[in-house]
């Protein structure tokens, strides 16, 4: 079994719902393998309160140390705010949560974001790209790493109440961040709607993982 579950059974039986976050980060990556480069954060998405979800999505104006640090700041106030035990996402162990981290060493000592270091450091991290992988070899027996895009379309969720709006990102001519960055420039409604369904959408797919324990 993998070493997790015991932990699993615990967030069911111990940890408050209220005390889970999903985080997600949106960003520029101008170049080809530019992924933690220092590249900019546009948005900053979190949700959290199962089984009532709220979202609160964190959007820069413009590309500008400026805005990113803004939306960083906002999203340090309500992590203390969430005080959370657990923090989940999808790939977040090794992308969101290390390029929050090299942004905040970059920042002088009065502008640290001391709650966002804080939790990062002491909440328990469960990176729901592992954990959905092991759920969904129950069903087909292959255990391997999908994207999110046909995590929240496969027949396993299919009854759950998810976002489901990873097609947004999918635009004719473009790759993935061409057209995130778009939405972000020209569509905000539908980037506000693209940056929610991902951390609504693993917080309601953690809830039936767990009731499953």
């Amino acid at each position: 079994m993998p070493n997790y579950t015991d932990f699993m059974s615990f967030i069911k039986d111990k940890v408050p719902s209220r005390s889970i976050v999903s985080l997600d980060l949106e960003t520029l990556v101008k170049q080809p393998g530019g992924f933690l480069s220092g590249e900019r954060i546009i948005a900053v998405s979190m949700s959290y309160g199962l089984p009532d979800v709220k979202t609160e999505i964190f959007v820069a104006e413009d590309d500008s140390d400026s805005e990113e640090y803004r939306i960083l700041n906002h999203a340090n106030t309500l992590m203390r705010t969430i005080d959370p035990s657990v923090i989940i996402g999808y790939n977040h162990s090794g992308y969101d949560i290390p390029l929050i981290q090299i942004k905040i060493k970059k920042y002088p000592y009065d502008r640290k974001l001391r709650s966002l270091e804080y939790y990062l450091g002491t909440a328990w991290c469960l990176d729901m790209m592992y954990v959905i992988s092991d759920d969904l070899a129950k069903d087909d027996g292959d255990r391997y790493i999908r994207k999110l895009d046909d995590v929240v379309i496969h027949d396993r969720y299919a009854k759950l109440d998810l976002k489901r709006v990873k097609g947004l990102a999918r635009r004719p001519g473009m790759n993935k961040g061409q057209a995130i960055e778009e939405m972000w420039k020209n569509d905000r409604d539908s980037f506000r709607s693209y940056c929610e369904g991902d951390t609504h959408d693993l917080l309601i797919i953690l809830q039936d993982i767990l009731s499953s324990q």
